[in-house]
């Protein structure tokens, strides 16, 4: 058995670390995401776009800056959406409802076809169903002369993306690992895939409902490649699944709520994501964040503006925004999801050493060469694919 990549036992309460920066002022927060990260300020638009009123934010859980002892973010409870609104008198509407692609997809889908308008100025779909929307036209042109610290501090390896050659669509909100999160006081610290299948976790294992997560974990498990995924190995995945599912042994499978189980001990082995990981081990301390040896997968969850969103202006403002190093380093200190804006692994260092070389938010070569980006598929294999895995989903309950 290989050394166990325990990458969860790395973090640090992040509610404590932020509490300690606002006892310091801003300047403890030095641009935690940006070598040589600028900040700048929008071309002035002119009278006819100033900021609106509100902004509506959809985004998935966990996954921005909160007070301590808040759960949930808010336009008075959130550091970063505090400060937006200090600078341009804009409210924002931020709610928590991503807990699946697919799923959201679907509750914005009639309005999109309709060219109305969704509710919605930002969300922050995976990147497969991120380029989708583009391709439909369903997605805003941004204008980057609003965007100059997007312009200027958007990491290397997000330029010339497939699904964004021009950056024109999707800003990087955050970047995630996909995999294990096991309860170190109920079982022992698996470190493989196929460890969820010990008989010790019948009942007590949760996976997600995002195919590409869950199948491509499952693929490694089986000696696959996920980056290059056929109807055999995906065949192959799904038996998997159904025999585990049929035997007992996977409790359910959950969107983001699978953060639920584990919290409550309902689960105590899961395929996760990392930063929920960490965010949930301030509090549950004995959970683990582990890559599995045979390797884990690798995703970005993008900000978009929707077509038809009535605020794209200040959805540009937002995103420039964030992407100040200063602002992008209060959110990442608290979510530590690994960070698209330059510079984090300088400048993080000042807030606290530990955060520089915590895997979760940077990630070693040797740790993502590990990690696998599902691959691209025909039309008809990505519909087959959708169909099979539905079932699985249908036939367990999410």
């Amino acid at each position: 058995m290989k050394k166990q990549q325990n990458l969860g036992e790395q973090m640090i309460n992040r509610r404590t670390l932020l509490k300690a920066g606002a006892l310091t002022g801003a300047a403890a927060f030095l641009a935690a995401c940006g070598t040589s990260g600028t900040s700048a300020e929008p071309t002035d638009p002119g009278a006819e776009t100033s900021p609106s009123a509100e902004l509506n934010f959809a985004n998935w859980t966990y996954y921005i800056d909160v007070d301590e002892g808040v759960d949930t973010a808010t336009a008075s409870t959130s550091e970063s959406l505090r400060r937006f609104k200090t600078k341009y008198g804009t409210t924002v509407k931020y709610q928590e409802v991503l807990l699946d692609n697919d799923e959201f997809f679907g509750s914005i889908k009639a309005q999109l076809e309709a060219s109305q308008d969704t509710g919605w100025d930002i969300v922050t779909p995976t990147t497969w169903m991120a380029k989708k929307i583009v391709d439909l036209g369903w997605a805003e042109e941004f204008n980057l002369a609003n965007m100059p610290n997007f312009v200027a501090n958007l990491a290397d390896e997000f330029k010339g993306r497939a699904a964004d050659p021009e950056n024109k669509y999707l800003a990087p909100w955050q970047s995630l690992m996909t995999g294990l999160g096991v309860n170190s006081k109920k079982t022992s610290l698996i470190s493989t895939v196929n460890g969820l299948w010990d008989p010790a976790l019948k009942g007590k294992v949760a996976l997600l409902t995002e195919l590409r997560d869950t199948v491509g974990l499952v693929m490694l498990g089986n000696g696959d490649d996920p980056s290059s995924p056929t109807r055999t190995s995906f065949d192959a995945a799904i038996t998997t699944l159904e025999t585990q599912i049929a035997s007992g042994q996977v409790r359910k499978l959950a969107g983001q709520g699978y953060t639920e189980l584990l919290i409550s001990n309902s689960a105590f082995a899961a395929i996760a994501w990392s930063g929920d990981v960490g965010i949930i081990q301030a509090d549950k301390p004995e959970l683990k964040f582990i890559v599995p040896d045979e390797g884990g997968m690798y995703a970005t969850d993008n900000m978009l503006i929707p077509k038809g969103a009535k605020h794209k202006y200040t959805a540009e403002l937002w995103i420039d925004f964030y992407y100040q190093p200063e602002i992008a380093a209060i959110v990442e200190a608290y979510v530590q999801y690994i960070c698209p804006v330059k510079g984090a692994d300088v400048e993080i260092a000042q807030i606290d050493p530990a955060l520089a070389t915590n895997e979760l938010i940077f990630p070693t070569a040797a740790t993502k060469s590990r990690l696998k980006v599902w691959g691209d598929v025909s039309a008809e294999d990505q519909a087959y694919f959708d169909e099979q895995f539905s079932a699985v989903v249908e036939g367990v309950g999410a």
